[in-house]
């Protein structure tokens, strides 16, 4: 259990430490439904087999649900050139190629977005980026092959903005071998081998066919290996010698001795006592895990129980796991000094990793679009193009690449999907309202039916009436007014409104209906259902538009995004409240942006968000808001 517990923990999904064990099966619970609704699983609460495969799953590490403390920072670079600089390399990879890979992974965004990238080879860049492996010094230490793939911080400065791969995974340009020339699997002499072998070769280096068929074909190429060169150390690139002595012993293999950062290398001549050369040992796509030959690679074909393996098997084990020899024949060394490990899987692609950490670094969190490429589970996409869920967010931070020219909308808004018809006796509408019973005193109402900006003014709303308080805080509190005559047909109780910035037409939300003023008419009502809301949704409580044409809607504890080009719900939806919001309260009945801030309301009571979407400040709505006499 406490194993689940650090990974809720770690991505957000645990706010803070629970005290008591009711308190903490509770949060664990709720948490847990957090994630399996990021995962589009079904929310039990429960830790099932699903959930459990999906904590298994390779992933980014940036936290799920918002964490300022880990991923604090700008979000958004305040400019359009981002300068980048690449600090080191993987050995999987050759550098140009690591390079190259870079530069298409930002294109994704600058193809969408006014951004250009200028990539810097000295002094500070906006993204630094670097491979590393276990704790590489920004106290978020990576956890060794196939758990966290890399993470992101968000813009800013120092660190922020910086991305960071780990470099205990096997990164390819794709989906196998790094040089891309290798076909899994491929036959030779009849037999069938889905990994690099040695086999008809007598300098034992290891090689693949570049087609199904070699016997057929007769195309082969070399696969990486310390026989055929090394990177980094002293010796230029020159190949391993085996064997070699190092401190008085013999190695007939690459080793981690005495590398602090468990790099594998080797002697470049036969004594390195004497001579002092030595080079990092390069990966193999054929590279074992674990067993008793880490880093070395499969041995095809090898004898295990008296048969001969032309590939990875799972004999000999009860958990499933795929294995294999790294000599010919396991069945000989075993009484001696048995050689063997865990078979390596197909790599990672680094390019669709770069592209989403790209994301991060440019402001975007991730998404609950399982085909979005801000999903934060890692699957490998052959035809890879981006989601418009990533499209929509990144340029609600940055903008289109020609941005259209929206001047002043006139006349009513897109027709909605619906066979009502607007009641024709409301088609004027008031714009100037009507005051009412003066005597009436805000000040003594405990909770307003909503809270919302409309032409920048708060508007609060109760049985009917509302009350302006102008943006210039000196011009003092107006009203109240009658809704009936500024907006006929509207209902007397609005759960919540929220003004369009592009058209200016006002949506209202009352139940389960809701209507829209487009400056010469009141339209509705409409059922909030064809907006693609469920039925259980009995009333929206809170809208706040982000960006344009996309708009939040709050409902209990979860949000829905409405598009408001196709007056549909996005995709991916709904998702809770505290994955984007932290810290504020599950249910709130208000939700609006004032003045660069967000506010969350309930009762009495205000939790104020920056612009960072950090809570700076818990207020009293009749006081802080409404500028009632404490």
């Amino acid at each position: 259990r406490a194993v689940h517990e650090s990974y809720l923990k770690k991505f957000g999904y645990i706010e803070t430490e629970q005290h008591g064990d009711f308190r903490s099966k509770v949060s664990i619970a709720k948490s847990l439904k957090m994630m399996q609704r990021q995962m589009g699983l079904k929310e039990t609460g429960e830790l099932d087999k699903l959930t459990l495969e999906a904590m298994k799953r390779p992933r980014c590490g940036v936290p799920d649900v918002a964490n300022y403390n880990l991923f604090g920072g700008e979000p958004k670079w305040d400019h359009n050139d981002i300068t980048y600089r690449i600090l080191s390399y993987s050995p999987d990879i050759e550098s140009v190629l690591i390079e190259d890979v870079f530069a298409r992974a930002f294109k994704v965004w600058s193809d969408v977005t006014p951004l250009t990238f200028t990539r810097l080879f000295q002094g500070e860049a906006d993204i630094m980026i670097s491979f590393g492996t276990g704790d590489h010094r920004d106290q978020f230490p990576f956890d060794g092959k196939r758990g966290v793939l890399a993470h992101a911080f968000a813009p800013g400065e120092g660190i922020q903005g910086d991305a960071h791969f780990d470099d205990d995974e096997y990164w390819t340009l794709g989906k196998g071998q790094a040089n891309a020339v290798c076909h899994f699997p491929f036959t030779y002499f009849g037999k069938l081998y889905t990994s690099c072998i040695t086999e008809g070769r007598s300098d034992n280096l290891p090689w693949c066919a570049t087609t199904a068929d070699y016997d057929k074909d007769k195309k082969y190429g070399l696969c990486q290996s310390e026989l055929l060169f090394t990177f980094d150390g002293n010796a230029d690139g020159a190949p391993c010698v085996f064997p070699f002595i190092f401190q008085g012993k013999m190695y007939k293999s690459c080793t981690t001795d005495s590398r602090i950062n468990g790099q594998r290398w080797c002697a470049t001549t036969s004594n390195y006592d004497t001579d002092k050369k030595y080079g990092i040992c390069p990966k193999r796509d054929t590279a074992v895990t674990g067993g008793t030959s880490e880093g070395d690679a499969c041995h095809f074909p090898f004898v295990y129980q008296g048969k001969e393996y032309h590939s990875c098997t799972s004999e000999g084990r009860t958990d499933g796991k795929l294995w294999c020899a790294t000599t010919d024949s396991y069945d000989r060394d075993q009484k001696f000094d048995q050689r063997w490990g865990f078979c390596p899987d197909l790599g990672v692609s680094l390019f669709l990793v770069a592209a989403h950490e790209f994301g991060h670094s440019l402001g975007l969190y991730h998404s609950t679009v399982r085909n979005a490429l801000m999903f934060p589970w890692y699957s490998y996409v052959e035809d890879f193009s981006l989601d418009q869920d990533d499209i929509d967010g990144i340029q609600f931070l940055y903008g289109e690449i020609f941005p259209y020219f929206t001047g002043n909308k006139t006349g009513p808004g897109p027709t909605l999907s619906t066979t009502e018809e607007p009641d024709p006796t409301v088609s004027s509408v008031v714009t100037t309202p009507s005051t009412v019973d003066p005597t009436k005193d805000p000040c003594k109402i405990l909770k307003f039916d909503t809270i919302t900006v409309i032409q920048r003014h708060l508007h609060f709303f109760k049985d009917g009436q509302f009350w302006k308080v102008p943006s210039k805080g000196d011009e003092g509190r107006k009203g109240p007014f009658s809704i009936s005559q500024s907006w006929p047909a509207l209902p007397a109780v609005i759960n919540s409104a929220f003004e369009d910035v592009q058209t200016k037409n006002i949506y209202f939300f009352s139940g389960k209906e809701f209507w829209v003023n487009t400056g010469s008419s009141v339209l509705g009502p409409y059922s909030i259902e064809i907006l693609g809301l469920p039925p259980s949704v009995q009333k929206v409580e809170g809208a706040l538009q982000r960006g344009r044409n996309k708009v939040f809607l709050f409902s209990g504890e979860d949000i829905w995004r409405l598009d408001l080009n196709t007056r549909r719900i996005d995709k991916g939806y709904p998702i809770y409240i505290r994955a984007i919001f932290p810290g504020v309260p599950d249910d709130p009945s208000d939700v609006f942006k004032h003045k660069g801030n967000i506010y969350f309301c309930r009762d009495l009571f205000f939790w104020r968000l920056n612009y960072r979407r950090e809570m700076d400040h818990i207020g009293y709505v009749i006081y802080d808001l409404l500028k009632c006499p404490k």
